[in-house]
């Protein structure tokens, strides 16, 4: 079971192509897909056809015509009964480190060879990203630092005789 307490369900599924041509039981489908109990940072996950038709209260005829449904659309991938959410890291990419290699030990886990490496794919490169735009925000931080304590001898300049007191002069 997942230790989530929640999990992010975007506003825009509700204007997606994709989503909105299925049948309201596999429109049902995806978002149990999306909020189970099951469902990991890693966006893939087992889930056991009996635990979703007793959530679902659904036959498994049921339940296997939604998962096929979802498929053909392609909001899913599935090997048995290995669950990947498709497009998963692009709604929820790692937030920092703690959460990508967390992300990443689950990644590891996964039993379909298939679905471990269409996951891993998409989460290097959401995160790959990630690490680029904190790499970014950080040098333009420290940039902006630098400029700051650059900026008062650029603001009186270094020949005014403010520059030349002996407190400037580091109280010589």
């Amino acid at each position: 079971m997942s230790a989530r307490s929640f999990t992010k369900v975007a506003p825009a599924v509700w204007r997606s192509r994709r989503f909105i041509s299925l049948p309201d039981e596999a429109k049902v489908g995806f978002l149990y897909l999306l909020t189970n109990a099951h469902v990991t940072s890693a966006g893939v996950y087992e889930l056991p056809p009996g635990y979703a038709c007793a959530d679902l209260g659904w036959t498994d005829a049921a339940y296997e015509s939604a998962l096929r449904e979802l498929t053909d659309v392609e909001l899913i991938d599935r090997d048995r009964d290995v669950i990947l959410i498709e497009r998963w890291f692009k709604h929820n990419p790692p937030t920092n480190d703690d959460h990508a290699t967390g992300t990443r030990r689950r990644l590891q886990t996964i039993e379909s060879d298939r679905l471990r490496e269409k996951a891993v794919a998409g989460f290097d490169e959401v995160n790959a990203a990630r690490i680029e735009r904190e790499a970014q925000k950080a040098a333009d931080k420290a940039a902006k630092a630098a400029g700051m304590s650059r900026s008062v001898a650029e603001t009186i300049g270094t020949t005014s005789r403010l520059m030349g007191t002996r407190l400037m002069r580091g109280g010589q």
